[in-house]
């Protein structure tokens, strides 16, 4: 029961993440917005969440784990629905940091139980899930646009579901009572160690890299090439059930290949799938973002996988934190650095941006201990 759950709760607070770049023109244009205030609405995001999951444990010692769950999913359903009514960028904005906070606390609760009670394949399949629902919210919102309909609707459904969602975590909140015991503060101390600063530049990046592709993707496909909506829509889904797939095959493999070995040929992969979106060629775009995400789909599973045995359990417990933390800054400031390039030379050096994300993951996965 609690690993259907945990499956369910991924799925869910994913739906809104995917949706995002889809919607983001209709909601630019209907605010007058210019392409860089993409970044503010996921630095609303990143600061709800590092907000949340920063002090998780503490919520979870005053709600226990039911609890906290249920009313973060009850928080990211608000938050959809809220924003599919909303009348201002300024609500927009307050509303994104609501579904920070809730996505925060979701991620962070459901981390803690699956590191003390799921296996390895699991905690892959978890993500995977995540992968189900940003892979879900995107092709909703292009039905829903393609169907000439306001991206408002898209949202109220997303919130319909999570509503839902947050009814089932509600009553079923006493299959999680006393199954986590929250550890305490991180140490900041294990800054000091460099092979940690090192790990969380590679998730600032991957995760930098990973949004940057999902949230663009569309606009560029649409507004820069020409694609119609179905095909440009085509793009960000593709490219998160690539997320979806790998992680699920990856959950297979890595036993078979090794972490190390996975990871690098993952690393490799990423580099000429990404070049594969220079040429203004939307039909082909469309299967390199697929195979974007095939390729970046082990890298950030794995490497949290292989962080104990690379840095010890001691700084681990903190390190794990401080990877995600620096993967959540990554999403907020990497896609807004792409607005503002986009906005100063056009959509079209999105993707040169990208590759440049991809070279550092790269450098960085190869400069890893074996």
């Amino acid at each position: 029961m609690p690993l259907l759950l945990a499956y369910l709760a991924f799925i869910g607070f994913a739906l809104p993440d995917g949706a995002f770049g889809v919607a983001w023109p209709s909601l630019r244009d209907e605010f007058g917005l210019g392409q860089s205030a993409l970044g503010m609405a996921l630095a609303a995001l990143a600061i709800g969440y590092v907000a949340a999951s920063s002090t998780t444990g503490g919520a979870i010692r005053a709600l226990g784990l039911g609890g906290l769950l249920c009313l973060s999913i009850g928080a990211t359903a608000l938050a959809a629905l809220g924003q599919a009514a909303v009348g201002s960028w300024a609500g927009f904005l307050l509303l994104a940091l609501l579904a920070g906070l809730g996505a925060g606390a979701v991620d962070a609760g459901m981390n803690s139980y699956a590191a003390r009670h799921f296996s390895p394949r699991h905690m892959n399949w978890l993500h995977a899930c995540y992968g189900i629902g940003v892979t879900v919210g995107p092709a909703l919102l292009t039905a829903v646009i393609a169907a000439g309909l306001s991206w408002r609707l898209g949202y109220a459904l997303i919130g319909a579901a999570l509503a839902a969602l947050a009814l089932v975590f509600a009553l079923s909140r006493r299959v999680w009572d006393g199954a986590v015991s929250p550890p305490g503060p991180p140490g900041l101390s294990v800054l000091r160690n460099r092979l940690v600063r090192r790990q969380m530049l590679l998730f600032y990046l991957y995760v930098g890299l990973e949004l940057t592709l999902g949230q663009w993707s569309y606009a560029l496909l649409h507004e820069a090439r020409g694609a119609g909506t179905v095909l440009a829509g085509a793009g960000p889904t593709l490219f998160w059930a690539g997320v979806t797939g790998g992680r699920i095959g990856a959950g297979l493999l890595v036993g078979r290949l090794g972490a190390d070995r996975l990871l690098a040929f993952a690393g490799l992969a990423v580099l000429p799938a990404t070049a594969l979106l220079l040429p203004p060629l939307p039909v082909l775009n469309v299967a390199a973002l697929a195979l974007c995400g095939l390729a970046l789909a082990p890298i950030f599973p794995t490497l949290m996988a292989r962080t104990p045995d690379r840095l010890g359990e001691a700084v681990a417990l903190h390190a794990v934190g401080l990877q995600g933390a620096a993967g959540v800054v990554g999403a907020a400031t990497l896609p807004w650095c792409a607005g503002v390039l986009a906005g100063w030379l056009g959509l079209g050096v999105v993707p040169f941006f990208a590759l440049l994300l991809a070279i550092g993951v790269l450098a960085l996965l190869l400069s890893l201990p074996r």
